[in-house]
């Protein structure tokens, strides 16, 4: 093997000019930094962010959580993702406001310059009333004292300016009063204090000594202060300390007073715009371009032990209800610390490059190997750098150490030992590559390095496992057992096995052999990028790239991923540090208790960039109990758990807007929707400005399900909802699993549908019944009609049947009969006899009933006609005619309507002439109904009036009063309208030639 030793006393198997090389290399980077900015990660928010301006006043929280910011271009509120900006169009008298303040009822106070006031209230801005007056108290551009303004429940307002000298109050009627008389208005500086609020007003001129006079609840005092006259007016503001001791800035000036009467005065080289204290106590003294200043309470001629954004000028400082830091500016927005427990480092701190590829402890300093050939050290307030192989191109990509004896370092060619003061490369002397000519493959592709004891060490790497002793790779998984595997993590499980992460899944090696875990259990067969087991067989947890962790305990294996809160399925790295395990991952740090990681849902607190570190793509961690170093792709963050305070304010949660049928509503408690208003859009947030707004929420909505849905949504839509009552709720859960005390609600009803309302039900009901009696009482009168109408049709058939086979006609027929036989003449008689015994057949036939064919009743007619003309000697002509678009077959009618009229021609037409008469019978088709047509050339009807004997006058009337009665049943009885018509025929000289008869027949199917 070749040994490289890289030190200033010893050369070893190298050449004199390798030597002379890697010493000018090792002269050139070897340096040191002292690190003088270990800087915290500001959230930074200017107008690119939504802000109305970059030169902003003043900085404050309302009672709902919602952070107030006052500018140079309007108010701001922020909910912590989004700014809600306001100017003179939504009601603010001035764009330029100077301060907010809230009142005791929960409006909020604008303070604009020139001195106007307005207030929030109902989501709208309502100008203060008196403005009128303010502008005639403040003259021309009087510029009004910071935290000197209160409003109490009475509407009292409360105001004082910086060259007045006067207090004022204004009441709810516009009275204007003095609270300090103008007999104490000589070159003072007046604090009175009214309900735990200080006012202050200043007068005089400002090279000359001023007395400062106190008038407290607990004590008052009076001190001769020299005012600074490095400025061309006297900027004031105080503030009062939790011991009740009071801070006045003046100019470049500091002033304390205790109330025991210890009075102190520092002059500072910047001028002071802002002071007030933090939750702890610490004074923050805002300067003009110097930055912010922290101070220990009550001792101020001590030095600042903290300085923040030195070059802006900081015009307010608030601490918020979860302990973030807001930082106001009046060149650059606001700046806002989530947490002072995280501290970074980058490029301009000493690192070699500003990608951290991995981390380790070693002999109480953090080696840094970055994303070049330079291992970084940091060692207390110093970093330095020095190179890993002399050479450019190199990256280092493992730090492992063995008991603090040796660090190992694994680059992208070699592999490397460093014992403190010297570095020593390692090549992959295999002996299957020694064999060969080609040096290039005597390089490590390293991904991970474990110890099998002092002695062996373990190399995964990209093609499989090596083992390297004393020096020599002694054993290679491919090259010895041909097991080819990609292995990205290595750790111990027992004394006598080792867990291997691979591309494919997990692996066990017990030194001789390998074993699969992954058959049976496809968790296993995940990729694996880092494992820490517990020292027992079966119980580790797996980093996996895409999977979360995998969990392996008491005989089960469980998954957690982004489903139970992991910031991503992602994992880089994975540490343990007494009960916690850390887990790294391409989107954030994620803290479990390895208590409660057998938990169906594990409680999992999970810190970003807005939490305070430096990047959200984790490339590995290092720590212990007091510190976690934090690798990333673009610099260190050092995460100090002494100073960590997890969140304890309960998030606020509240519905934004509400869309009924996607249309925008004002929001309101309690809606009262129609039926078809039922596609319901809800929008919410929580406030938690150190999560950056990303908070989880559960809803639910009771009247559909009682469950809860988690989510990271922040609205939620319910379509084509069910009639009824709904209650929806919304909880907010912040990073460090803390929810809403109270859920946000929203009340609706949904109102069912006329048609299914009870009494619409019952009106239904009722009309039902009613309409189920009247169809009844309505079909019992039609039965009870029908049936009267189908005697009386019976009835009238059978009258017509018997009018059909007259007593008489039968009689003269068979007379007639009779005379043929008397005569001998019996072709005569038996023809005779033949058409009248059908006749008399298809009238017994057609007499079962109530329609007869067409063809039937011509039939029928033409036998009656045959045995009329016969028996009249050939008296008359006939003729039957039907239309060819009849259907004489499938035509039906009612039987027994046509021959009475056939009769009546006859009888009444033709006997009277004396020529040979003639009957045509026609049937034609209008509108689907059928039409007969009877027209003879007979007497007519006047002419066979005068002839009839009173005899014949009853028959014939008996004979019409018949039909013309069927006809009246058969109407009701099928629902047309069959009638008669009669008209009269006349020759042209008008002498009555006939007679036509037309009948509408229905056609029954």
């Amino acid at each position: 093997m070749a040994l490289f030793v890289f030190n200033f006393e010893q050369r070893t198997l190298v050449s004199d000019n390798m030597i002379k090389r890697a010493l000018l290399i090792l002269i050139i980077f070897i340096s040191g930094n002292v690190l003088s900015a270990q800087k915290p990660v500001f959230r930074h928010y200017s107008v690119n962010e939504g802000l109305p301006s970059s030169e902003v006043y003043h900085i404050t929280q309302d009672s709902k959580g919602y952070i107030w910011i006052a500018t140079n271009m309007g108010v701001s509120r922020y909910n912590g993702k989004e700014f809600r900006n306001y100017d003179i169009q939504d009601g603010l008298p001035e764009n330029t406001v100077f301060e907010v303040y809230e009142d005791e009822t929960g409006r909020v106070w604008f303070i604009g310059f020139p001195f106007q006031l307005a207030y929030f209230k109902n989501d709208s801005i309502i100008p203060y009333k008196f403005n009128s007056v303010l502008r005639m108290i403040a003259g021309k551009g009087a510029v009004p004292v910071k935290k000197s303004f209160r409003v109490d429940k009475e509407d009292n307002v409360v105001f004082s300016f910086l060259s007045k000298g006067e207090i004022y109050s204004i009441d709810d009627k516009g009275v204007v009063k003095d609270l300090i008389g103008k007999d104490e208005i000589v070159n003072s500086i007046r604090i009175i204090e009214n309900k735990n609020q200080l006012f202050t007003s200043q007068a005089g001129g400002i090279d000359n000594l001023a007395n400062i006079v106190l008038k407290l609840t607990e004590y008052e005092s009076s001190f001769s202060v020299v005012k600074s006259s490095n400025y061309s007016f006297s900027y004031i503001v105080t503030h009062k300390g939790s011991f009740n001791e009071i801070y006045i800035v003046q100019n470049d000036y500091l002033i304390m007073i205790t109330p025991d009467g210890e009075f102190q005065q520092k002059l500072f080289p910047h001028r002071l715009i802002w002071i007030s204290s933090d939750q702890k106590g610490d004074i923050w003294v805002g300067t003009d371009k110097n930055g912010v200043y922290c101070m220990n309470q009550m001792d101020i001629m001590t030095p600042p032990f903290l300085q923040y954004l030195d070059g802006f000028s900081v015009s307010s400082f608030l601490e918020d209800n979860e302990g973030g830091k807001w930082f106001t500016t009046l060149e650059n927005g606001i700046f806002y610390l989530s947490s002072e427990a995280f501290k970074s480092y980058d490029l301009g701190d000493g690192f070699s490059d500003i990608k951290i590829n991995c981390l380790e402890i070693f002999r109480g300093k953090l080696y840094i190997g970055t994303n070049d050939d330079f291992l970084n050290i940091v060692d207390g307030n110093q970093i330095t750098s020095m190179s890993v192989s002399g050479k450019l191109g190199g990256v280092t990509y493992v730090l492992e150490s063995w008991r603090d004896s040796l660090l190992w370092v694994g680059t992208n060619e070699y592999l490397y030992s460093y014992n403190g003061k010297r570095m020593t490369r390692y090549n992959n002397n295999h002996k299957m590559l020694a064999e060969t000519a080609i040096s290039s493959r005597k390089v490590f592709n390293l991904k991970d390095i474990g110890f099998m004891g002092s002695d062996k060490i373990l190399l995964g790497e990209a093609r499989g496992l090596s083992i390297l002793k004393d020096g020599d790779v002694i054993y290679n998984s491919f090259y010895n057992d041909n097991v080819e595997l990609r292995i990205e993590s290595i750790e111990r499980e027992t004394d006598s096995s080792f867990l291997l992460g691979s591309l494919n899944g997990l692996w066990r090696f017990t030194g001789s052999r390998y074993e699969f875990l992954g058959v049976g259990s496809p968790l296993l067969k995940q990729r694996i990028t880092d494992i820490v087991a517990f020292g027992e067989k079966d119980k580790y947890i797996l980093g996996t790239k895409g999977s979360g962790l995998v969990v392996s305990m008491n005989d089960t294996i469980k998954q957690i991923s982004r489903l139970k809160g992991l910031s991503s399925n992602s994992i880089t790295s994975l540490l343990i540090t007494g009960n916690d395990l850390w887990v790294g991952t391409n989107s954030g740090l994620n803290l479990i208790d390895i208590r409660d990681i057998g938990k169906a849902n594990p409680n999992i607190v999970v810190f970003k960039k807005e939490q305070g570190l430096i990047s959200n793509e984790i490339n590995q961690l290092a720590g212990n109990k007091d510190y976690i170093y934090i690798a990333t792709n673009a610099g260190l963050t050092v995460f100090d758990r002494k100073k960590h305070n997890p969140v304890k304010y309960v998030p606020p949660v509240y519905i934004n807007s509400v869309s009924i049928m996607k249309r925008d509503t004002l929001v309101a408690d309690n809606y009262r929707l129609l039926y078809n208003q039922n596609f319901i859009t809800i929008s919410y947030y929580g406030i938690s400005f150190r999560d950056g707004g990303n908070l989880l929420y559960k809803y639910r909505l009771k009247g559909l399900s009682d469950d809860w849905v988690t989510t990271n949504n922040l609205e939620v839509e319910y379509a084509f909802l069910p009639p009824g009552d709904y209650r929806f709720e919304v909880i907010a859960i912040n990073s460090d699993g803390i929810e809403s005390s109270a859920p946000a609600v929203l009340n609706f009803v949904i109102l069912s549908p006329f048609w299914k309302t009870w009494w619409f039900i019952l009106l239904f009901v009722l009309a039902i019944i009613a309409g189920s009696f009247m169809f009844y009482s309505y079909r019992l009168r039609q039965i009870k009609k029908e049936h009267a109408l189908q005697n009386d049709t019976n009835w009238y058939r059978q009258q017509s049947l018997t009018r059909q086979m007259d007593p008489h006609f039968v009689f003269n027929t068979l007379n007639s009969i009779q005379s043929y036989i008397i005569k001998n003449d019996r072709m005569a008689s038996s023809q005779y006899l033949s058409k009248f015994a059908k006749l008399m057949r298809l009238i017994l036939n057609n007499s079962q009933k109530q329609a007869v064919p067409l063809s039937n009743e011509i039939a029928a007619l033409n036998l009656y006609m045959e045995l009329e003309s016969l028996r009249f000697q050939q008296k008359f002509e006939f003729s039957i005619k039907c239309d060819s678009s009849v259907d004489t077959e499938a035509s039906f009618i009612p039987a027994f309507l046509i021959q009475p009229f056939i009769e009546n021609a006859i009888w009444h037409g033709i006997m009277g002439l004396k020529t040979i008469g003639i009957i045509s019978v026609n049937f034609t088709k209008v509108a689907g109904q059928l039409i007969c047509t009877i027209e003879d050339n007979g007497i007519g009807r006047e002419k066979s009036k005068a002839m009839k004997s009173e005899t014949e006058k009853a028959r014939k009337s008996l004979g019409i009063s018949l039909v013309e009665s069927r006809l009246n049943l058969l109407n009701n009885f099928y629902g047309v309208d069959m009638k008669v018509i009669f008209t009269d025929l006349y020759s042209d000289d008008k002498i009555p030639a006939g007679t036509r008869v037309v009948i509408n027949l229905p056609i029954i199917n």
